[in-house]
């Protein structure tokens, strides 16, 4: 994709929540209170879903709660107290009971639970562990996300992020300024001429009460997952990747899952682990914030007892 697109798409993202803020409290189920703006999207009671005027569930808003207590949609407690967050190491049952906590997950918080994993081909599946081998911690020197290169689909689909949705067109902002996208819902069909890119071309369309998004046109620069409470045999990909979403809402809560193909690694499609987070309700702590990306190169070096660390990746060395 070319500068100018870029420039466009951009622009496009900013005038879309620009018109959004104008367009939210006609679309709000709820009313402002005395004194208080309304919370966009919120549920009213976190337990009923709210709507869109079109009838749509409401994905307005900020997803990013960190759940606990007993909201176990979100997140379960470990023996010792700690929060593990389900953004798709932790398995629940259909009322949201966790039924394992972070199954497989090896000490620096990946899953190797092998049911979990892509399907990769034999020669595939062998350079892939390979990289698992050599991963540092939760971290690879050949993790594109380490050079602040986009993190494509399905990696970076759900985290963080505000949502702003339209009857035409969803914007989805996570604030690291590289994996802001567009869903288009307004019937249109992927550009016949569209040059493959990290994040690809997105076009969705409702069915029922869920959002389903058809994303192609990715390049294989990018990781399937990677880091913490990703999985740990899921990095490559080629460029005949094909994802499928399907996004919806229950309450206060917003589920993703997706549908990866890819007929030259794959040797079938491979339904990825469901991920959830929480709205944040309004709350004044919880917002979205912009997050720079420094590659291995620019980290700050630390010395400490003759160890040499740093603040990301293992390309951290003593400078000569």
């Amino acid at each position: 994709m070319n500068d100018r697109l870029i420039r466009i798409t951009m622009a496009t993202v900013g005038a879309l929540v620009f018109a959004w803020f104008g367009y939210a409290p006609a679309i709000s189920q709820n009313s402002p209170q005395p004194g208080k703006p309304a919370c966009v999207g919120c549920s009213a009671d976190g337990k009923t879903t709210p709507r869109m005027s079109d009838g749509h569930l409401d994905l307005n808003g900020f997803w990013g709660g960190a759940g606990g207590g007993t909201d176990q949609h979100v997140a379960a407690r470990s023996a010792d107290g700690s929060l593990l967050f389900d953004f798709g190491g932790n398995q629940f049952d259909g009322d949201g009971n966790t039924l394992s906590a972070t199954p497989g997950a090896n000490f620096d918080g990946q899953v190797d639970t092998p049911e979990l994993q892509p399907p990769y081909k034999p020669e595939y599946m062998a350079k892939v562990k390979a990289i698992a081998d050599e991963t540092y911690g939760v971290t690879h020197l050949k993790d594109p996300m380490l050079y602040c290169k986009p993190q494509g689909i399905p990696r970076a689909s759900f985290g963080e992020m505000q949502i702003v949705q339209t009857p035409q067109v969803i914007a989805i902002i996570r604030g690291d300024g590289n994996t802001d996208r567009l869903i288009y819902t307004d019937g249109r069909a992927h550009p016949a001429d569209f040059d493959s890119s990290y994040m690809g071309d997105s076009v969705g369309h409702w069915e029922g009460d869920t959002l389903v998004v058809d994303v192609t046109g990715l390049n294989d620069d990018t990781w399937l997952s990677g880091g913490y409470y990703g999985l740990k045999y899921a990095s490559l990909h080629s460029n005949k990747e094909h994802v499928i979403e399907r996004w919806t809402r229950d309450g206060d809560t917003l589920i993703y899952q997706a549908t990866i193909e890819d007929p030259v690694m794959f040797t079938k499609p491979w339904v990825m682990p469901a991920k959830r987070i929480r709205h944040s309700q309004g709350r004044s702590e919880e917002y979205l914030m912009q997050i720079p990306c420094l590659n291995p190169d620019q980290s700050t070096h630390i010395v400490t007892k003759g160890e040499y660390k740093c603040n990301w990746g293992p390309k951290c060395v003593p400078d000569k």
